[in-house]
């Protein structure tokens, strides 16, 4: 049966399902009378037993949360968490520190949105995010949204959407501090302390990693084909790193109100490897971010009907290019870039349980600028760009209608938004292509949604839902793609948004009893994307951006989580075909490039008091690198197979003690000394996620974890 047939059948069921609720409960159907709210069971592979917050305001989402203790004495990178998970797909220029980019179902890495505690993380010159830039070791978990995003985040997401939970600051005083180190004179220290002092939550973290990743490779010498024979194993030169990093957090409650702070400072040098075949010796960068946010959330007002939340929040970022032996450009090849965001958000929501509703609002403005001087190798300024600005505001409104006792629930929704960009050309008038043209650009776009939750079964032991999604999403042009790029991109300020229709559709199976939990979600996802935007050579030396291309994404994900008595099992598996259904006859039916018909990650752990084994598998299916599917870029199916080990040395529970706002005493958790030891790449595999960058083979690392 092939997907779209498939996907004909679904809709053909869910009417019948319906019915089939309305037969059953529409007699027990009475006059509305007030409950208290419940929440709402979603997928998630999480330890928590509660349901994240930002879950229960998607209920008909497919979603994962990612529970990061589990981690918390491994030696791992938020790339290598997230490409286990169903539906992501990570590309890595590189090892440990590289650059390193996310997508979701088979779309490309700038269209989907990456965010800290609802902090929107993409920028607007690029579009896409650095995963080596964010945050990792001080978070509590990553939520993975597969079906856009909850209330609450702002930005259309094509691809779908990522978000980064910090750890919340408060508590019984617990410090843990890790050592560790391992392949390629890899290091890292870190030290978390969180507590509660005089009433007020407090979290901080500092952390402190270098690594050369001078990893052995193959080098082809850019004869792939034509002469295998010169082939040789080279060392990756100029692809180390520096990073530093600390956060800060606050959190308290005035009356009914609770106040969270936090700030997060990041520091990174790093070395740009180049190709492969063509690798550099002296280029380097240096970024410095720091993000601010402050949230607050009240609850109970008007009798309990409203709750409110609002954010507002900053981030500064310099980066600076040093290119001093020009071995990417010439002229000037140094370059200093700073990027400002600012934004606040009103999220009021209203429980109409008497009218088995509860609806959700958003309103948020944000502001972005980026400007960026050029200067010579010796750092003589000599080129300096407009500086742009980009004004979003956005207003959306989402109801979720709960009918029969909460087995069946509506969530039907829309947004707006609006861009103003503002970007002054330093060319003279008469270059200009239109010397009159205003500085100014408006862009708006409205994206409606709807979503459906049919709970077949729900007790305690067993759980059975339906759900499924419908929506349209929008993709602004990113100023490199409107403004161009000095030297090597034209600036096409007539790009038009990409659109995407989304569906997806599917059920997820709970059960847990005694010694056995176990959680199943199979979905079928579908994307139609059209004005997808690419660069197109304009001469030998220039790109130029285009809306030339459309695209057919479907699939299907299969994630499983087992655990009984001390086993666990996970099974994440996706099936997609990327398809590019351009006008051009030698793309149309192509593959899209990087797009893996099969994606498959599990593991197998056994778990007791004093020690803890796994082994994790990824495979990987082979891709094309290139949109015309040639065989000089093909690149075959891979087995990655890593192992780790945990010992505990030392463990106790920590003596009772006051949690410092009240005199009852509260137990702090466990006093533990934990061993652990992660050998990754078993198969020593040499293999690239992107053409000339390759990914290191076997490799290992020990780390020495300490709670106290």
């Amino acid at each position: 049966m092939t997907l779209q047939r498939l996907y004909g059948c679904v809709l053909y069921i869910f009417p019948i399902l319906f019915l089939f609720f309305v037969s059953s409960d529409i007699l027990s159907q009475t006059t509305p009378e007030k409950k208290e709210d419940k929440p709402i069971e979603v997928v998630g592979k999480t330890e928590s037993k509660d349901t994240p917050e930002n879950f229960r305001k998607n209920p008909t989402g497919f979603q994962t949360s990612i529970d990061l203790d589990q981690y918390k004495s491994r030696y791992t990178s938020l790339p290598d968490v997230l490409e286990r998970e169903a539906g992501v797909r990570i590309r890595r220029y590189g090892g440990l520190g590289s650059y390193s980019t996310l997508s979701l179902r088979g779309t490309n890495p700038n269209q989907s949105r990456i965010y800290i505690d609802g902090v929107p993380f993409n920028n607007t010159q690029g579009g896409e995010v650095n995963l080596a830039d964010l945050p990792f070791e001080n978070l509590q978990s990553v939520e993975v949204y597969r079906s856009g995003a909850p209330v609450g985040f702002t930005g259309s997401v094509i691809g779908g959407s990522v978000n980064l939970v910090t750890r919340a600051p408060g508590g019984p005083p617990k410090t843990r501090i890790n050592l560790g180190g391992g392949s390629y004179n890899t290091g890292k220290s870190s030290i978390a302390h969180s507590a509660t002092y005089g009433g007020i939550g407090t979290s901080l973290f500092f952390l402190g990693e270098k690594s050369d990743q001078n990893f052995p490779y193959l080098n082809p010498h850019g004869t792939i084909l034509v002469n295998p024979l010169d082939d040789t194993i080279d060392r990756r030169k100029n692809a180390q790193y520096e990073r530093s990093s600390g956060m800060v957090g606050l959190d308290g409650e005035i009356g009914k109100t609770k106040i969270k702070f936090w700030n997060d400072l990041n520091y990174r040098m790093h070395g740009i490897p180049g190709a492969a075949s063509n690798q550099t010796r002296q280029v380097h960068r240096k970024y410095l971010r720091n993000t601010s946010s402050l949230t607050t959330n009240t609850k109970g007002l008007f009798g309990g009907i409203l709750q409110l939340e609002t954010r507002v929040f900053g981030s500064f970022s310099d980066d600076n290019l040093y290119d001093p032996k020009s071995e990417f450009s010439s002229g000037t090849p140094n370059s200093t870039t700073n990027m400002r965001q600012f934004g606040g958000h009103i999220i009021p929501t209203f429980y109409l349980l008497d009218y088995f509703q509860i609806l959700r609002i958003h309103a948020g403005i944000e502001k972005e600028s980026f400007e960026r001087s050029r200067s010579t190798v010796t750092n003589i300024d000599l080129k300096y760009e407009p500086e742009k600005f980009r004004n979003y505001t956005t207003l959306r409104i989402e109801d979720e209608i709960r009918l029969f006792k909460d087995k069946l629930i509506l969530t039907p929704g829309i947004a707006w938004e609006n861009y103003l960009d503002r970007f002054q050309s330093d060319e003279p008038w008469y270059r200009r292509e239109n010397p009159f043209a205003s500085g100014d650009k408006k862009t708006a776009f409205t994206n409606p949604k709807a979503g459906l939750l049919i709970k077949i079964v729900d007790n305690a032991n067993w759980g059975f839902d339906i759900k499924g999604n419908i929506a349209k999403q929008n993709r602004i042009p990113s100023f490199l793609e409107l403004f161009g790029e000095v030297g090597t991109i034209l600036p096409n300020e007539k790009l038009k948004p990409e659109k995407s229709h989304n569906i997806d559709g599917g059920a997820v199976l709970r059960y847990s009893q005694k010694d056995l939990k176990s959680q199943t979600s199979v979905s079928y996802f579908r994307r139609r994307i059209q004005d997808m935007i690419l660069f197109l050579p304009n001469s030998q030396f220039t790109l130029r951006p285009e809306n030339v291309d459309s695209a057919k994404i479907d699939g299907v994900e299969v994630s499983q989580k087992t655990e009984y008595k001390r086993w666990k099992l996970v099974f994440d598996y996706t099936y997609q075909k990327a398809i590019n259904t351009s006008q051009a006859l030698y793309l149309n039916g192509r593959t899209l490039p990087l797009r893996p018909l099969h994606e498959l990650a599990t593991t197998v752990a056994y778990k007791t008091d004093k020690w803890e084994l796994g082994v994790e598998g990824v495979y990987v299916g082979a891709v094309f690198k290139d949109r015309t599917n040639e065989y000089v870029n093909y690149q075959p199916s891979r087995q990655i197979w890593n192992f780790y080990y945990t010992q505990v040395l030392y463990q106790k529970e920590a003596d009772a003690i006051s949690d410092g706002t009240q005199d009852q005493k509260k137990n702090s958790g466990i006093q533990e000394l934990l061993l652990s030891f992660d050998f990754r790449n078993l198969g020593d595999k040499r293999v690239e996620d992107i053409v000339g960058y390759p990914l290191p083979g076997r490799n290992w690392h020990v780390t020495l974890s300490g709670r106290f």
